[in-house]
């Protein structure tokens, strides 16, 4: 990673807070609207919600119990099954459809293994998610033979126009303001107008820096048909998080998520976004070294029940049974951090964002 590509992402993150910030302000200050908008009508209406709530896939951090708990809870759950076998993929599959009769979706990283896709979709998954590029044209034959219905997460207008293209059902805009791995370079408030152009009348979801139901608000009165959440259903009871990584959510603040490449190992091209730890802390005390150079490189800092060794720039965030100094671990969060106060049922913060997003 070259030293202009590490500034430039540092600085992006300064950028990306500052426009957050200052779109907040401006918006608060406009004449209360009627809630829900009809873009967010028409998107309920086609997927069968009782509010514009989408979960974000997470990887192996959302299960079937997260997923079903939104579903039923009337918003969108998600399982994630980037990585997972066809077996596995058919099995979780199996045990959501098992915990809601409401509509659900399954997410793939499209640069990382999608080996369980055709066998999630031959299972009944009855909506596919996508990030990090499109689906090919093998994959979206699956969809159309399944009639699954598909969305894709993209970062520009042309990615939007490209998946309209397609046939996309729907469409998620994402901003460097987003927690995990983060496709986007330019913020949610920057991106969103473009793509709005770009999608027409496809549904397009906000993403990124979105965690509390003034926020949702605000990305309905910019024109969003629903929003995508990740780090807020991050600190649920169900979600697959260690419950070290799920208080730091609830201590954090905005300026403690951090747009990054320290956390890269096993996935070099990806920046991300994190809660600030010891881990950061040391490498960006050391001038961010590249891989070899890193201060505690090697170093174990928690171990699986299984006994796998977690390594401390490993791009792998503390789960249920780890030990070891797992608060120093990569634990993703965006910068709607700051507005997560507790851990809670996730059907519980389905009801309560909708309500304030109603009621602000």
């Amino acid at each position: 990673m070259s030293s202009d590509r590490r500034a430039f992402l540092q600085t992006a993150g300064l950028v990306t807070l500052g426009l957050g910030l200052r779109g907040a302000s401006t918006l608060s200050a406009q004449a209360p609207a009627a809630m829900p908008t009809d873009r967010a009508k028409a998107l309920m209406a086609k997927f069968g919600l009782k509010c514009p709530i989408f979960q974000a896939g997470m990887a192996i951090l959302a299960p079937p119990e997260l997923a079903a708990a939104v579903s039923n809870a009337g918003g969108l759950g998600a399982i994630g099954l980037t990585g997972a076998t066809p077996e596995r993929g058919r099995e979780l599959v199996a045990q959501t459809k098992a915990a809601t009769k409401r509509p659900f979706a399954v997410n793939y990283i499209l640069v990382r293994d999608c080996s369980s896709f055709r066998a999630a979709v031959e299972a009944g998954a009855p909506i596919v998610q996508f990030s990090w590029g499109l689906p090919s044209r093998e994959q979206l034959g699956a969809l159309a033979g399944a009639g699954t219905k598909w969305g894709v997460q993209v970062a520009s207008g042309e990615g939007a126009a490209r998946a309209v293209d397609l046939g996309v059902d729907y469409i998620i805009c994402q901003g460097t303001e987003a927690g995990g791995h983060v496709q986007a370079i330019r913020s949610r408030e920057e991106t969103l107008p473009e793509v709005l152009a770009a999608a027409k009348s496809t549904p397009v979801l906000a993403a990124g820096g979105i965690a509390s139901g003034r926020a949702i608000r605000r990305a309905l009165l910019d024109g969003a048909a629903g929003v995508l959440m990740g780090t807020r259903f991050m600190a649920t009871r169900e979600a697959y998080a260690h419950d070290v990584y799920k208080a730091a959510l609830t201590r954090a603040k905005a300026e403690d998520s951090v747009f990054t490449i320290c956390f890269q190992d096993g996935w070099t091209s990806a920046p991300h976004r994190v809660l600030r730890n010891r881990t950061l802390n040391r490498w960006e005390a050391a001038g961010c070294p590249p891989p070899g150079q890193r201060p505690g490189e090697g170093e174990v800092v928690a171990t699986t029940p299984t006994g796998v060794k977690r390594l401390r720039y490993a791009g792998t965030s503390p789960r249920p049974g780890d030990t070891g100094e797992v608060a120093e671990m990569a634990m993703w969060a965006g910068v709607g951090v700051g507005s997560i106060r507790d851990v809670a049922p996730a059907a519980e913060i389905v009801e309560r964002l909708w309500a304030e997003c109603l009621n602000a």
